[in-house]
Formats: structure tokens, sequence, C-alpha cells
């Protein structure tokens, strides 16, 4: 017994994922937002890593200066409001998204 078996469409098909020249192109811009949202992602992970440190008086002073820079940040963002706690889970959930945002968009071969 045969049965029919047409090809599953991929659903990780973006724009750009063809092998034409304009994709290239869209291909190349998408890499390099890529690249962006990893810095981005990793610059948030550090001052997510910093904001609490900053809860334990017991971390090392490099860490602590790091999470000071992200209280100034909060700030000025008029997050200031919010605890030190709610800051560091906001931060914490921003930079899960980031990432996988960025993990979303990464061109797949």
């Amino acid at each position: 017994m045969k049965f029919f078996t047409a090809p599953l469409p991929r659903l990780s098909r973006m724009p750009g994922d063809d092998t034409s020249e304009a994709g290239g192109n869209v291909r190349a811009l998408r890499w390099a937002g890529v690249v962006l949202l990893t810095l981005l992602t990793l610059a948030l992970a550090a001052l997510t890593l910093g904001s609490f440190a900053s809860l334990n008086p017991n971390a090392p002073l490099w860490l602590r200066s790091v999470g000071s820079v992200e209280t100034i940040l909060s700030r000025q963002a008029g997050a200031g409001g919010i605890s030190s706690f709610g800051q560091a889970v906001g931060l914490t959930l921003l930079t899960s998204l980031l990432a996988g945002l960025t993990a979303f968009l990464k061109p797949r071969a």
C-alpha cells in the first residue's frame, strides 16, 4: 500500500532565506541586525547581573559598580520608583525576551 506523502512546508522560512541576489542582501541585513541584538542582549545581561549583585552587600565591588550604573540608567529612564528587586526581575525578563528575539531572527540555512 502506497501513501501519498507531500513535502512538508518549511515553517521556519523567512524573507531573505532564498538564494537570489536580493535575498542575499536581506540576509546580510538580518545578520547585521542579529549581531546588534546580540550585543544589546549581552549588555542587558551584564546590567541584570549587576542589578542582582547590588542587592547583596558581599558581592564583589566591580559587580556592585555595574549595579550602580544600572541604577543610574534606570532612574534616567524613569523607573526610579520601582524597587531594586523589581528592576532586576524586569531586566531579567527583558533580557530573556531579547535573547529569544535574537534567536528567532537569526537567518537559517
